[in-house]
């Protein structure tokens, strides 16, 4: 945490990243937020691991999943496959997020319109950080079998090929997708286009009925003990 810290600041940027975060013996994956001084801003949990993934890491709860307002933007992130929940996305859209970030290991094709699809929907600039890695980014075999095709990889193999993309709220691809290998990818943002995005189409606004359909969000911790006090 130290170190996303201090690239945060000597960068002057606001950093948003994936980590695998330990509270006592249970493992949760991730996001943190810092600002440009450095400052850690919080986290977001993830509330649903994907498949497998819940042999290893905990579930989040209602209390970490904030928006952030910053002077760049009202700034959040969903995990991974976290972003196929209708109901959590309208949480977030609820919560005035314009650059929504969505940090992924999906490498499939179908994850493009998929973003791009959370775009249009929220009316939000969708920042997609696709996960880029060759085989002999893990431990080597037998400490390590990555799949059931383990024996036809080489130490350069790709396993996980990125497709990092940057979509505006009119679902316009403003850079990538990138399956070529690790890179940086850039774009300018006009917060305008959120509103013209929003004018035609505002999921919890002018668009919703909740007269009809209406959405309740939990945002307390789930903690297993609780304890009182009769002081």
């Amino acid at each position: 945490m130290d170190r996303l810290a201090s690239i945060a600041e000597n960068y002057k940027v606001y950093l948003v990243t994936g980590v695998i975060e330990r509270e006592g013996y249970t493992l949760y994956c991730s996001v943190v937020f810092f600002d440009p001084q450095g400052c850690y801003l919080g986290k977001r949990r993830k509330l649903m691991p994907t498949t497998a993934e819940r042999l290893v890491w905990g579930f989040g709860d209602g209390s970490t999943t904030p928006v952030f307002d910053t002077p760049i933007g009202k700034l959040g992130a969903i995990i991974c496959w976290e972003n196929k929940m209708p109901l959590l996305r309208t949480a977030m859209y609820a919560k005035g997020i314009e650059i929504y970030c969505a940090p992924n290991s999906d490498d499939r094709e179908v994850w493009q319109p998929t973003v791009r699809h959370i775009a249009i929907e929220g009316g939000v600039f969708v920042l997609s950080a696709g996960q880029f890695c060759l085989r002999k980014d893990y431990p080597p075999p037998p400490e390590y079998l990555l799949t059931e095709w383990e024996d036809e990889l080489q130490p350069d193999s790709v396993v996980a090929a990125g497709g990092s993309v940057i979509v505006a709220p009119s679902g316009e691809v403003l850079a990538g997708p990138n399956f070529e290998g690790e890179g940086l990818l850039t774009a300018d943002l006009d917060l305008k286009d959120v509103a013209r995005a929003k004018f035609s189409f505002d999921a919890v606004g002018h668009y919703s009925r909740p007269d009809i359909l209406s959405l309740i969000v939990n945002e307390r911790a789930m903690k297993p003990v609780t304890f009182t006090s009769h002081k």
